[in-house]
């Protein structure tokens, strides 16, 4: 299923596993979006995760959490639908552990400004996190923005980097500015790129924006999008993976590329020709990467003969 690029050949390949197939085997039908989070005290893996419909029929429609305590098995304990938000669609969201809660952030499409945002939900179990006790903690006002989503939360010590995609307001290349997001997707519209970038909170505040950390290159495979999707520490290093996107055409359909960081402020893309990992079928993105003590897992989704997206994990051999 799973293409590796060679030049690369430090993450050996386990077997892939199917964690959750889409949900109606048609093209346009995705589970995917994956993000997970280790829980030390429970010996458990949680993992986010979203179900959607084609455009036109509902989009991000549902978004759930799973837990796993083998990293191979997973069964649902939590979950969140649009209508709940009163979105026109739900986009990936980042599970934490702070100062005794454990904090959903979770994007998703406003329903009347039509941008995408990101809100967080806290509560002593995950299981226990409420939708009506939602705070805003990223979008696009007062920011070089015109859409924030798909939040990344990497700690360190004290400080708290929440990575995001983000739509920079000096490049849109054509269409007004007024109609951007008549669509409730401004990502779509082929008049945006989709960079990476940066906010940080320190204590549990909210996250303030920082800068840019990853933008897309000058041409070949990511020149549109370069979208952080996971990150962990390699050394003194930290390795982070990204989708990536040539074309407005790609859109929804990215693969994964590679970068390293030495302070999580400035990321160098590993050079390639190519996507170093990718699906028999073209796309594979949204790489999440989980540390246990029974090893390294990857949860990702990626895409199936008939255009579907399905959800799949590896477990995998880290050669550092």
């Amino acid at each position: 299923m799973v293409l590796l690029n060679t030049q690369v050949d430090w993450i050996r390949e386990g077997e892939e596993f199917l964690v959750r197939d889409t949900p109606i085997n048609e093209a346009g039908y995705w589970a995917g979006a994956p993000a997970a989070a280790y829980d030390s005290v429970r010996d458990v893996i949680y993992l986010y995760y979203r179900l959607r419909k084609p455009r036109g029929l509902g989009r991000g429609y549902e978004a759930r959490i799973a837990e796993s305590s083998d990293g191979y098995t997973f069964h649902d304990i939590w979950r969140v639908t649009q209508e709940e938000l009163d979105s026109p669609s739900i986009e990936r969201g980042c599970l934490v552990f702070r100062q005794g809660l454990w904090h959903l952030f979770l994007s998703y499409v406003h329903g009347e400004s039509r941008q995408w945002q990101i809100d967080r939900i806290s509560a002593p179990k995950v299981s226990e996190l409420m939708t009506v006790n939602r705070e805003v903690e990223l979008d696009t006002t007062g920011g070089p923005a015109h859409a924030v989503k798909d939040p990344v939360v990497f700690s360190v010590g004290p400080l708290s980097f929440m990575f995001v995609s983000y739509a920079p307001l000096e490049l849109v290349t054509r269409q007004e500015v007024s109609t951007l997001h008549t669509g409730a997707d401004v990502f779509t519209t082929g008049a945006v790129r989709s960079h990476t970038g940066l906010a940080v909170s320190t204590g549990g505040e909210r996250h303030r924006w920082v800068g840019e950390v990853l933008a897309s290159s000058s041409d070949g495979w990511d020149a549109l999008v370069s979208r952080i999707s996971g990150i962990i520490p390699w050394g003194n290093l930290y390795l982070a993976f990204y989708d990536g996107a040539a074309h407005v055409e790609e859109n929804y359909e990215e693969r994964v590329g590679l970068a390293l960081s030495a302070d999580l402020r400035t990321f160098y893309k590993i050079p390639s020709p190519n996507p170093w990992i990718t699906s028999s079928y073209g796309s594979l993105r949204y790489v999440s990467p989980v540390r246990t003590p029974a090893g390294l897992f990857l949860y990702y989704e990626a895409a199936k003969d008939n255009g579907a997206h399905a959800l799949y994990g590896r477990k995998v051999e880290w050669r550092s």
